[in-house]
């Protein structure tokens, strides 16, 4: 199977029925797409979900706890019903990454997108805990500031 994007071209499948995920809860705005790949390219914390139902949907996403190590919630038991979680090891958790400019990129530790390894099912899940935000900050502020300063001064 061969799906078409805008963003990467041609994206051969090889093994399409392990590789589609599909959302039985759709994400926030997307009510009408359900199917989607999961890749990343060569290495970094980053991955792409691409709608296989629109060419020019791509979401970038990466694994809230690698930046957030103190991120954590209770799932519902209603989506541990509905997406088959047998085990925590069945569930990937990601966070969709919005990047505004250089130095505003933020995701959304609010909504994580939960997907089921084992039967390739999805839902993006509106936590209710004051604690996240849509829109959290993922600049860490001083970091690298003077990497590429010139020490001297004129």
């Amino acid at each position: 199977m061969i799906i078409n994007t805008k963003r990467f071209g041609e994206i051969k499948l090889i093994d399409h029925e392990k590789q589609i995920i599909t959302f039985i809860s759709p994400i926030l705005g997307f009510s009408n797409l359900s199917k989607y790949i999961l890749f990343q390219e060569e290495s970094g914390a980053f991955e792409y979900l691409q709608s296989i139902e629109d060419e020019d949907l791509t979401f970038v996403i990466v694994d809230p706890f690698i930046f957030f190590s103190d991120y954590e919630f209770q799932l519902d038991s209603h989506w541990i019903d509905v997406l088959g979680i047998e085990n925590d090891q069945d569930v990937c958790v990601r966070v969709i990454v919005t990047v505004r400019s250089a130095n505003d990129i933020t995701c959304n530790l609010k909504a994580p997108l939960l997907m089921n390894e084992q039967n390739y099912l999805a839902a993006q899940v509106v936590l209710d805990n004051r604690r996240y935000s849509t829109r959290h900050s993922l600049v860490v502020e001083g970091k690298g500031e003077s990497e590429h300063v010139d020490p001297i001064e004129k």
